[in-house]
């Protein structure tokens, strides 16, 4: 029997009912940190890979940013193949997990895991191993699947992978699979939050740093400006799967947006922060 994962945060970090969850979602897109409109929806297939950096937090908070990123991936139109890289926040399982069949459910609908398309990824890595439970608490990658099935609905397919273990050598062994096994039109999430806890400044100052090196495309920077300044990037491995993919797929990165939770929300002295970065 295939395995179902149902939504661990509905109600929490968004509505678990449907309709009140696209109203939020609506809300993210017209926020005035968000795109200011809504997504133009097309069924036209875009064939070549493109890859997206968006928060997981609260929609309240992290939402109208990951508008700014599903509203830029509109604009381009659907994939063929979509795979969600999120960070291991229970502690969990194994270093890299990645689910490779059954479903997973929103309150918009129910998701099927490409199981082809993961069972080729998973041939392909020396790292990734099947697991279930890792992904059995974790919000890093559900909070990406509503943005999605409010642009292309619940027919399409995608695969789940989930990172305890950031380390480089990880990431790029995840890209490596990747670049290998997934079709020309792909669209990789990076699903990641920045600075943890910081004052807006301290939060800006870092994130910073930590976004020009993804914007130059300098790996070895970003694990170098995370270590020297202690930014608390909560994705660090999946921005890294990203950027060594994107640089074997020639893809070039567009800063969409940056704020934190303290400007989108107003509340909190110590705020965490939020990027939108696309790469075609």
């Amino acid at each position: 029997m295939e395995k179902v994962l149902g939504p661990v945060v509905a109600g929490k970090f968004y509505p678990e009912e449907r309709k009140e969850l696209i109203e939020r979602i609506e809300e993210c897109y017209r926020h005035q940190f968000g795109p200011g409109k809504l997504p133009a929806r097309t069924k036209e297939v875009y064939s070549n890979p493109v890859g997206l950096i968006a928060p997981h937090a609260g929609y309240r908070f992290s939402g109208p940013i990951a508008a700014q990123a599903y509203h830029w991936l509109a604009e381009l139109g659907r994939l063929e193949a979509v795979v969600v890289v999120g960070t291991n926040h229970s502690g969990m399982g194994p270093s890299a997990s990645i689910i490779d069949g059954g479903e997973w459910v929103t309150p918009l609908g129910t998701l099927e895991i490409d199981r082809d398309l993961a069972g080729n990824i998973l041939e392909a890595s020396e790292k990734l191993e099947r697991d279930y439970a890792t992904f059995s608490r974790e919000h890093s990658i559900e909070v990406q699947l509503p943005f999605l099935q409010h642009l292309w609905g619940s027919d399409f397919s995608f695969v789940p992978i989930c990172l305890k273990d950031q380390r480089r050598s990880i990431a790029e062994d995840v890209s490596a699979a990747l670049t290998e096994a997934t079709p020309p039109g792909t669209l990789l999430i990076a699903s990641t939050d920045f600075s943890h806890y910081e004052l807006q400044e301290v939060a800006e100052e870092k994130d910073e740093r930590a976004i020009k090196s993804i914007m130059d495309g300098d790996l070895s920077k970003l694990y170098d400006d995370i270590s020297e300044y202690g930014i608390s990037i909560c994705g660090y491995g999946a921005i890294a799967v990203l950027l060594s993919y994107a640089r074997k797929k020639d893809l070039e990165p567009h800063r969409l947006k940056y704020a934190t939770s303290g400007e989108v929300s107003g509340y909190g002295r110590e705020v965490v922060g939020y990027s939108a970065i696309g790469f075609s």
